[in-house]
């Protein structure tokens, strides 16, 4: 059976020009995002500075909260993307390496998009993703990619799972419970979702203090710091090593 596969049939001017503006304002937009944050978004301001009216970008954005939705959505996906490529490109690789890698990718992308991570992470992205269906499908893209990278990790016996299950309160394990059953982690035992939050967190939070100006000034070499830290946190997932004769 032979198939053929068509071309997607080109845009309309019309749909041209509507793609184009709603680019043009998500870019007007994000200078506003970083400059002054997400407080500094202003439709008005976007329409001053396209030469449109207030009322043309609400055409494309209902709201302020409409187009703020929009940009988390826009830079989870696009945070996905760039783990989704560094992960297929670390295939070979032993699962620690793939796990740093993956971080570093993580890391590479806050870099370059400072003000869209710090909004996707915070406050106003957290409220989002409870109330945006978009956002958190957006979001569970990113979250797709790290849950790989454990499930790899487990399954070549990376993971201390019994050692992190011993450590974890039982009030903990009965949520872990409730999250596994639905979020369709059936195949994660309690230390592995552990250790899923506890290298998440410390990624997390590493590149949010560089971002936001928190770490010593003397610690200028960045790169070196974060390789620390993310080897110490693999380290210390990892089951201990047995002594001679062990």
């Amino acid at each position: 059976m032979t198939g053929s596969s068509s071309a997607p049939a080109a845009l309309s001017r019309r749909d041209r020009r509507r793609e184009e503006t709603i680019g043009d304002v998500k870019i007007a937009a994000l200078r506003q995002l970083a400059s002054g944050g997400p407080a500094a978004i202003s439709i008005r301001a976007i329409a001053r500075e396209l030469d449109m009216t207030a009322s043309a970008v609400r055409y494309y954005f209902s709201s302020r909260e409409d187009l703020i939705d929009t940009l988390i959505v826009d830079g989870f996906r696009s945070l996905a993307a760039a783990l989704r490529d560094c992960y297929g490109q670390t295939g070979g690789e032993p699962p620690t390496e793939r796990f740093l890698a993956v971080c570093r990718a993580h890391r590479t992308w806050a870099l370059a998009h400072p003000a869209e991570y710090l909004l996707i992470y915070g406050h106003h992205g957290g409220d989002a993703r409870r109330v945006k269906a978009d956002a958190a499908r957006a979001m569970e893209e990113v979250v797709t990619v790290l849950f790989a990278l454990m499930r790899d990790c487990v399954r070549h016996g990376y993971i201390d799972v019994a050692g992190i299950e011993a450590t974890t309160p039982g009030s903990l394990r009965e949520q872990f419970a409730a999250w596994r059953e639905t979020g369709g982690l059936g195949d994660l035992p309690d230390g592995a979702l552990a250790a899923c939050l506890l290298s998440y967190s410390r990624l997390h939070g590493a590149i949010t203090l560089e971002l936001m100006g928190h770490v010593p000034p003397q610690l200028t070499d960045r790169d070196a710091l974060f390789e620390l830290q993310m080897a110490h946190t693999a380290a210390a997932l990892h089951p201990p090593v047995p002594g001679p004769g062990g």
